[in-house]
């Protein structure tokens, strides 16, 4: 199967599937629950990042804050702003409504995302922000 220009076998997504579950586990341990080697694991995971199908590993803690900050931005600049905004945030969707753009901000203190918030304030033509801080899951 073709996925961003490169091919990827049913071994590639279980070896994707395993990482997306937890990016920390062993090549020994993905090796045995795939078939193969952890030395023919360690080459496939390199080829997928070097191809960009891996793009990052990533960790997940229940210390950090999260805010949703609403962005209306001046006509006709909405993907300029937004792809400004993907500089600072941790994810970031065009929206419809009143605001043109939403975007996902993780931090470990309210100093962190303030400042992040701030950044993104100042950003060229950004009309208007709201923010959400969420408070549970």
């Amino acid at each position: 199967m073709k996925y961003n220009n490169t091919f990827v076998d049913e071994i590639d997504f279980k070896i994707l599937s395993i990482l997306k579950e937890n990016s920390r586990t062993k090549y020994v341990r993905i090796a045995r629950l795939v078939g193969l080697s952890e030395g023919a694991v360690r080459r496939r995971i390199k080829q997928l990042r070097d191809e960009g199908v891996i793009r990052r590993f990533t960790i997940e803690t229940s210390v950090e804050l999260e805010g949703i900050v609403l962005i209306e931005t001046e006509a006709a600049r909405t993907r300029e702003v937004k792809e400004r905004v993907k500089e600072i945030a941790d994810r970031v969707f065009e929206i419809s409504g009143e605001y043109d753009i939403a975007a996902l901000i993780r931090a470990f203190t309210i100093e962190e995302l303030n400042n992040k918030i701030d950044e993104i304030r100042k950003l060229p033509n950004v009309v208007n922000t709201k923010t959400l801080i969420k408070l549970k899951d």
